[in-house]
């Protein structure tokens, strides 16, 4: 069988056919795979917060930090 060219995501058509794909992959995974991938998921969500918090910091202070952390109103 000849391969498939890859769908365009630059489209409306190819963005829904690659989230189809993708749901039905995550759908046909197991348990153990499915629970390492949210893991994955998780820890880089987490070291984005981390290093965009420190990014913060070191430009705008800890004054900047907890206005972007949604502690401290300018008004």
């Amino acid at each position: 069988m000849a391969q498939r060219k890859p769908y365009n995501p630059n489209t409306k058509y190819g963005r829904r056919k690659l989230r189809e794909d993708h749901y039905r992959r995550v759908a046909n995974m197991t348990d153990d795979e499915r629970s390492k991938l949210e893991a994955n998921t998780f820890g880089c969500m987490l070291l984005f917060i981390i290093i965009g918090g420190l990014i913060v910091f070191l430009l705008f202070g800890g004054d900047g930090l907890m206005r972007w952390l949604g502690g401290k109103h300018p008004y």
